[in-house]
């Protein structure tokens, strides 16, 4: 998988799902952290899109748990989250390489995937 998502609202699953899966990139999607580590240990993907506030833990502790499993120590991660900046600024670890506020504006997402992330992910577009 190229994006492992983990975010426990529906409707942003399929908007992120849909929108990154038709840039061409092969996505999982996780509802909970330890949705996450199940996906993740059995394909480490080449970046995570989590979301700050999680049923069973934030982001950042998800994250730290993701980064223990076999080929996910140096995942590039994005935090997202509806809070304000300065709210998820308590949530958010260093470990995150960027923040996007929700909504997520898709065309900054897309351009931070290509420019940042995607000389380690394959798209199937063409």
């Amino acid at each position: 998988m190229d994006i492992l998502l983990v975010d426990d609202n529906p409707l942003m699953q399929q908007l992120m799902a849909r929108f990154l899966g038709d840039l061409g990139y092969t996505i999982a999607i996780a509802g909970s952290a330890a949705e996450a580590l199940e996906l993740a240990e059995r394909t480490p993907p080449a970046l995570f899109v989590i979301d700050l506030r999680l049923p069973d833990r934030n982001g950042s502790e998800a994250l730290m748990a993701l980064r223990t499993l076999p080929g996910c120590a140096k995942t590039p991660a994005i935090a997202m989250s509806g809070l304000s900046e300065s709210e998820a600024q308590r949530f958010l670890s260093p470990d995150f390489a960027l923040f996007l506020s929700k909504p997520v504006d898709l065309d900054v997402l897309e351009a931070t995937i290509g420019q940042h992330f995607h000389p380690k992910m394959t798209r199937s577009i063409g």
